[in-house]
């Protein structure tokens, strides 16, 4: 019997991790070869392989933790087009695929010949002066204020102003992202089938900025007077200065993630999100 090869992420800084992963390696013992990244190395009875080896190897991963720990292995193993199976420790795993509290019930899952959904990924290139860094993310670009002045940004698409504000900064979300940090600066919940891009204002003093629906086939530039700081998924946090400039579009990536059969996005919204429903 050919085993499946299952690479296992897991966040250590969870409470329980270390427990829920040695229990599920036990559970898939004889029905997988599962092995772990370098941060499993030393606590971890499975071998560890770096990201390339690792990503290359396993076509399914497996994450423990909650969403931040889904998102930050999508932007590590989306060249790779793996598939991201989330197992929830959190308090709010709205990505995850299972739940966490039965090893042999995720063990079960895991091994079994589950569907997956794709997820549109955004590419962000920031330019300052000579120097240019590309970054991929599943949820979203922040572009926010670096001290204690508020933003003046400028946003274009494909070389037409869209939005001039002050702020104290802005969210460019993918569908995914529509219900993390967008949704708490106000912008709309999109279905994650959808192929569009929300850009929501963080704290606007312009009463007239409101939260835009853009599409993901066109280039949007941001630029800012004053010092920023740019974030891709909550990691990264990078400096960009008057002069630089944030251009966002649709990466050639997706995420493939791991999907229960007749998962319905709007259940969980009213499961997870919606207070006394």
């Amino acid at each position: 019997m050919l085993l499946k090869n299952i690479a296992l992420i897991v966040n250590f800084a969870k409470p329980g991790a270390l427990d829920s992963a040695l229990r599920l390696i036990s559970a898939m013992r004889g029905k997988a070869s599962v092995f772990c990244d370098m941060a499993g190395a030393e606590l971890l009875p499975v071998t560890a392989l770096d990201d390339r080896e690792l990503f290359a190897r396993c076509p399914t991963v497996v994450t423990l933790g909650g969403d931040g720990t889904i998102i930050n292995a999508a932007g590590r193993c989306a060249p790779y087009g793996n598939v991201l199976l989330g197992v929830n420790l959190g308090r709010l795993g709205f990505l995850a695929t299972v739940e966490g509290s039965n090893a042999e019930a995720a063990a079960e899952f895991i091994l079994s010949d589950f569907a997956y959904e794709e997820r549109t990924m955004l590419k962000c290139v920031l330019r300052q002066g000579e120097s240019e860094s590309v970054h991929h993310g599943l949820n979203d670009v922040v572009l926010s204020r670096g001290s204690g002045r508020m933003l003046a940004i400028s946003a274009s698409m494909d070389g037409r102003l869209v939005s001039r504000l002050l702020a104290d900064g802005l969210v460019v979300a993918t569908p995914t992202g529509s219900t993390a940090y967008s949704m708490s600066a106000g912008g709309p919940l999109a279905a994650p089938d959808m192929d569009i891009f929300v850009m929501s204002p963080i704290c606007p003093h312009n009463l007239s900025a409101r939260a835009m629906v853009l599409p993901t086939d066109r280039k949007i530039t941001l630029e800012t007077q004053g010092d920023a700081v740019v974030s891709i998924d909550g990691r990264d946090a990078l400096p960009i200065g008057e002069g630089g400039t944030v251009e966002i579009s649709k990466s050639p990536y997706v995420t493939r993630l791991a999907v229960r059969p007749g998962a319905d996005f709007y259940e969980l919204v009213r499961k997870k999100l919606v207070t006394g429903i």
